[in-house]
């Protein structure tokens, strides 16, 4: 039986065939994943998708999908079972996708303290307990959020885009952007990760997101990278609700 999960996030679309709990297909094109899903279903493939969305999801699309899931589900916190228990005050406002982060970082670093950082849109910090609680987190800017404020908020900044080596210090006003918002997002991230490990020694620090690559190899040893973390939370959660039903 295979698995299809489906995120649809504030940029993009993100999606992942499992089988067995491994990655098969995964990619970021809409069109791509409606050929490679009715390949498997003409190949008699009994498929079980499960619909995630902090962006808008386009009413044809959930319709498609749905027509040909074996098993549907579709993320509403609340009426999804989750293997976590969430320490959240406000669970109906929490985004779905910082708890599969969090699903997927519990996988790999099962009974510890986990502070799962993705870098997307916004940057969310969140922090998992090691008896499987989300306790909460923070919400920060984006790279991109960031770069835009500097060009909408004044009168005469420009909007950048950061492309090839960040500079320690710009010598022009465009690359005094690029150095001022990337470090300020590498210190800021370097802060909570130093602020969780003083708290929690032997916690582990999970990170992915779209603008993650920025930080690979500018942090501590111990630090874990993996692109495709929320994927493998969505699969979980899909795992543990075909099990109840």
């Amino acid at each position: 039986m295979m698995n299809l999960v489906v995120d649809i996030g504030n940029t993009c679309l993100k999606y992942a065939f499992f089988r067995a709990g491994e990655i098969e297909k995964v990619g970021y094109v809409r069109e791509k994943m409606v050929v490679l899903l009715n390949e498997y279903v003409e190949r008699g493939e009994k498929v079980c998708i499960f619909l995630s969305g902090s962006g808008k999801i386009e009413e044809d699309l959930r319709g498609y999908l749905r027509s040909l899931a074996d098993f549907w589900l579709e993320a509403e916190m609340g009426r999804v079972r989750l293997p976590l228990v969430i320490g959240y005050e406000t669970p109906e406002t929490l985004g779905f996708d910082r708890v599969a982060d969090c699903v997927g970082a519990r996988l790999f670093f099962p009974e510890k303290d986990v502070l799962v950082i993705d870098s997307g849109t916004a940057i969310t910090y969140n922090y998992l307990s090691e008896d499987g609680v989300f306790l909460g987190g923070n919400i920060s800017p984006g790279q991109d959020i960031r770069f835009r404020a500097l060009n909408i908020y004044t009168k005469n900044l420009p909007y950048v885009e950061v492309r090839g080596e960040v500079k320690a210090y710009g010598k022009n006003t465009c690359d005094a952007i690029s150095a001022g918002v990337m470090k300020g997002i590498l210190w800021e991230v370097k802060g909570c990760i130093d602020e969780f490990w003083g708290e929690h020694p032997t916690g582990r620090v999970a990170i992915t997101g779209g603008y993650s690559q920025y930080l690979e190899g500018k942090l501590p040893d111990g630090v874990f990278f993996e692109n495709y973390l929320g994927l493998y939370g969505l699969n979980e959660i899909l795992e543990y609700n075909k099990n109840v039903y």
